[in-house]
């Protein structure tokens, strides 16, 4: 599950009385905004999303009417201190699970977690059981799909539906035979590409930022910086010392 709140405090609090009412579902990530949660999910893609109505950048109604058209198989729970009609009719057309009202009533968040556990098990259920081989075979067909197109842009959902599984399944599916998402195992791909090119080339950061499918270079700045703990220039900067080193102490006399 992914937890949206621009309120720190109240997301913490439903993440932790969603684990303790109903342990088969983990709180993966905690959004501030309705922006964040939309890319969190689609790194994480979860199957469920709880989301506050007023956040900034995106609201909850906003947020879920994009995860209908881009992640169509996520569960979304509207959490809201807005108990008007025009909200909840919003909500409902967006297609969300339900709607419930802060504080939120722990019976009926109970309820709530049992009705969505029961139409997840009943989803993965109709898919086709897949013996060992299979999963195996699937994950490679993704691993493969991903290194010869880790330089485009890479819908996850459309990737699922290609291989006649949901997008949630192939995530957890991939995750047992590789020990990560199929979305980090691409961002994983593409930064090391992007280590080998900033210290084999003098490609502009830019210019590696689009070669390893990243058309915003601020967005791989970020994810470089994220991944590495330095940014892409300092990497550069930080190699190119560590071979001048090298260079000067093989020339040092005793």
């Amino acid at each position: 599950m992914i937890v949206a709140d621009d309120e720190k405090l109240i997301a913490n609090n439903i993440a932790r009385r969603i684990e303790e009412n109903c342990p088969s579902f983990r709180v993966a990530a905690r959004a501030g905004t309705g922006l964040e949660a939309l890319e969190q999910a689609k790194e994480l893609l979860p199957d469920v999303v709880f989301s506050d109505i007023k956040m900034p950048e995106m609201d909850g109604i906003e947020l879920i009417s994009r995860l209908r058209r881009e992640m169509p198989a996520v569960l979304c729970v509207i959490v809201s201190g807005y108990s008007d009609f025009e909200y909840m009719k919003a909500a409902i057309q967006q297609s969300a699970a339900d709607y419930l009202l802060k504080p939120v009533n722990p019976e009926e968040l109970k309820r709530l977690l049992q009705r969505l556990e029961a139409t997840l098990l009943a989803r993965e259920q109709q898919m086709i059981p897949r013996r060992e081989s299979d999963a195996a075979a699937l994950a490679e067909r993704v691993r493969l799909y991903l290194q010869e197109n880790y330089n485009q842009p890479v819908d996850f959902s459309s990737l699922a539906d290609s291989l006649a599984v949901s997008a949630p399944y192939l995530s957890k599916l991939f995750h047992e035979q590789e020990g990560k998402s199929p979305s980090r195992y691409l961002t994983d791909l593409r930064m090391r590409k992007a280590q080998k090119l900033l210290m084999d080339t003098q490609l502009t950061v830019r210019e590696i930022a689009v070669r390893v499918g990243y058309p915003d270079p601020f967005h791989f700045s970020r994810n470089f910086k994220n991944a590495m703990g330095i940014s892409p220039a300092q990497f550069r900067e930080e190699r190119a010392g560590e071979e001048r080193k090298k260079g000067d102490g093989s020339g040092e006399e005793d």
